[in-house]
């Protein structure tokens, strides 16, 4: 139903060009506005319109011009602005609460003159206020509305461009598989998601972090348990030791106590929210993100964690900073600790090996914990010796550590969503205790830039060293394994071809295209019979190929011929056939499904035909692209199978015919 809405949405403004012409204008009109700028995301409205273009929705001349036209009137509005209010403009809302705005605008305008509004729109602090600040600054009409003309005229491209690459990707991914589509989908809302609570939580927190702990430290004062602890961690004379060691029994206790409380309740995990997300992502499976998703897991493994940290300490040590040195073993004390108690007292099964009976995992996930902590406090250290107003960018690299590794672990089905989130949550917990207790003592010289660029090298080292000696076993280990589907040659000519794939399943089942093939024999024995009848192994996807594609006059036989997913397997067999016509081609896919032959234990290759052809995309790309509708002439495939013995039966659920193959 969602996907039948959008389709008839996208329709209906293809039949009404006008209406998304002025929704384009509006837009950047809106974004480049005083006031309303600030608040409406121009760069999110750009980067969407961009990916439309990239999706083939929407004309990309046609949203360039009105996107540069609508952004000049908005910016010659919001000068007009500041030239009529000028200083009034400071007690009007969002700039009566946050006059930095204003503020950082003018500093820029200052350092710059004229040439601010030309690079203002492209600098995200002062992109919605610079043109009513050069207003308020008397600058000449004539002098704005050049640089403002220019801007507009670059600034949409700028914008625009790196969306249209993001659709034009999407529209490849959903082309060789809807589930790839999806996955990269989340990947970015993910990273986007992640980015925006970093930011604004670090925001929020040095704002307002020194009245929380005054409040806390005058609430606490008198009361017998929290005000001694209290003490110890933010007086740094007091016995710092036994206060963190008391909240880390406090800590561990509570989730101890929660999981068992759970389990007298009845509410064990896997909860119903785990594996409905663990199917989910199991749907999701493809074999080029599982190589990427076990690499990125490989980075929370402990033969890398534990060396990076050993790293972290002896530097700290050398540095002579004894206090942070202390603070990293409290870091990871807990982690380890926490590891060798949960799994322990709370033993849970991964979701792989739920199905098996074997529990080797934890709850809370220590994992989880043990990369949150080390990458975390590791930002603590260093964010400390940095500015406040760029900590928040030392703090987002360590997320776009610790979550992607989290996020891999949770697509390959190591962990549940639910000890996942709870062993984050953990060692978050312990970072914040740790992060206030640590900036509570005297600085010392830290030398941060040595300690990141000693920490950065030696996680690359280790990960690269990790991956080179287990890369293949945990690639191996993590793979959804076939099940093997055995009949006999007569029982398979009989009925037993109608157990085997039909149409080509996608994302949720969805079926994309015909399988009309069901060749038994080896590999080697299929790509004779097609090379001696005409055809040839299809041209692989290499990065040559991947450049081919910006090319508009580029000719089909020099582009790569892109995988497709049957059920998240990649088709392990392409051969292509061109004819007189130099803008299309024949394709030959097989799949390994699983299905085997009882004589000889010959594997039956499930394959489809399709016609594939050369489209360029905006005078920018070009591409080739599957036709899965046309019809395919009787003769085609006729030769590659001579001289064996050729079946041809009904499909029971495409009602297409389907052709069994075999000596």
């Amino acid at each position: 139903m969602h996907s039948e809405f959008v389709t008839s949405l996208f329709a209906w403004v293809a039949a009404h060009p006008g209406w998304m012409s002025a929704v384009i204008f509006i837009s950047a009109m809106a974004e480049s506005l005083t006031i309303v700028g600030v608040i409406i995301p121009g760069a999110l409205v750009m980067f969407s319109l961009g990916a439309l273009i990239g999706l083939g929705h929407i004309d990309f001349w046609t949203a360039y011009w009105w996107s540069t036209w609508g952004a000049i009137i908005g910016d010659a509005i919001s000068f007009w602005i500041g030239r009529v209010f000028h200083q009034r403009i400071r007690r009007v809302w969002p700039f009566t609460k946050r006059p930095e705005m204003i503020t950082r605008s003018e500093e820029f305008f200052r350092a710059h003159g004229g040439k601010s509004v030309l690079f203002g729109r492209f600098f995200g602090p002062v992109r919605g206020t610079i043109p009513t600040v050069a207003g308020m600054m008397d600058m000449r009409w004539r002098d704005f509305m050049v640089a403002n003309v220019i801007s507009g005229i670059l600034w949409a491209p700028v914008y625009l461009l790196p969306g249209m690459a993001f659709g034009a990707s999407l529209d490849i991914a959903s082309r060789v598989a809807g589930r790839l589509a999806v996955l990269i989908l989340i990947i970015v809302v993910l990273l986007w998601l992640t980015t925006w609570l970093v930011k604004h939580a670090v925001r929020l927190f040095q704002a307002h972090a020194t009245d929380w702990l005054q409040r806390f430290t005058v609430w606490s004062q008198g009361r017998r348990f929290i005000g001694p602890i209290s003490t110890s961690l933010l007086d740094p004379r007091g016995n710092e030791l036994r206060g963190l060691m008391t909240l880390a029994v406090l800590l561990l206790g509570s989730v101890v106590l929660l999981s068992l409380s759970f389990s007298a309740a009845g509410q064990q995990l896997p909860s119903g929210l785990d594996q409905s997300l663990y199917h989910f992502f199991h749907e999701l499976r493809t074999p080029w993100v599982d190589a990427l998703m076990v690499f990125t897991t490989e980075l929370g493994d402990y033969q890398v964690l534990l060396p990076l940290s050993l790293v972290v300490f002896l530097w700290l040590i050398w540095r002579r900073n004894h206090s942070a040195a202390w603070h990293w073993l409290a870091a990871l004390g807990f982690g380890m600790a926490t590891n060798l108690l949960f799994r322990w007292l709370l033993p849970v099964a991964s979701p792989d090996q739920a199905t098996q009976g074997i529990i080797g995992y934890s709850f809370p996930s220590s994992h989880a914990t043990f990369s949150t902590l080390v990458f975390g406090f590791l930002a603590v250290l260093i964010a400390r010796e940095i500015p406040p107003a760029r900590r928040w960018m030392v703090y987002l690299a360590a997320a776009f550590m610790i979550v992607p590794i989290a996020f891999a672990r949770l697509y390959l089905g190591i962990h549940w969503l639910t000890d996942t989130l709870a062993g984050l949550c953990l060692g978050l917990i312990w970072v914040a205790v740790l992060g206030i207790a640590y900036n509570h003592h005297p600085k010392a010289a830290l030398h941060w830039r040595g300690l990141l660029a000693y920490s950065v090298i030696a996680l690359l080292a280790t990960d690269l060293l990790h991956a080179s000696l287990d890369y293949r076993e945990d690639l191996q280990r993590y793979q959804p394994q076939i099940v093997l589907h055995v009949q006999t040659q007569d029982q398979w000519r009989a009925g037993g071809w109608r157990e085997l794939p039909q149409q080509r399943l996608d994302f949720r089942g969805q079926r994309r295209q015909d399988l009309t093939l069901q060749w038994a024999g080896t590999r080697e024995q299929v790509e004779q019979q097609l090379q001696e009848a005409g055809w040839q192994p299809a041209p692989g996807l290499d990065l040559k190929g991947l450049l081919l594609w910006l090319s508009p006059q580029v000719e089909l036989q020099e582009l790569p011929v892109l995988p497709q997913l049957h059920n998240g397997r990649e088709d392990e067999l392409t051969m292509v056939r061109y004819g007189d016509d130099p803008t299309r081609r024949w394709l030959v896919r097989f799949w390994d499904v699983g299905a085997r032959l009882q004589e000889g234990d010959m594997p039956i290759w499930i394959g489809s035909v399709s016609q594939q052809q050369r489209e360029p995309r905006m005078r920018l790309f070009t591409f080739a692209l599957d036709d899965p509708l046309t019809d395919i002439p009787a003769d085609l495939l006729a030769p590659a199978w001579r001289g064996l013995h050729i079946q041809q039966v009904m499909g029971s659920n495409s009602g297409e015919p389907i052709t069994l193959i075999a000596d």
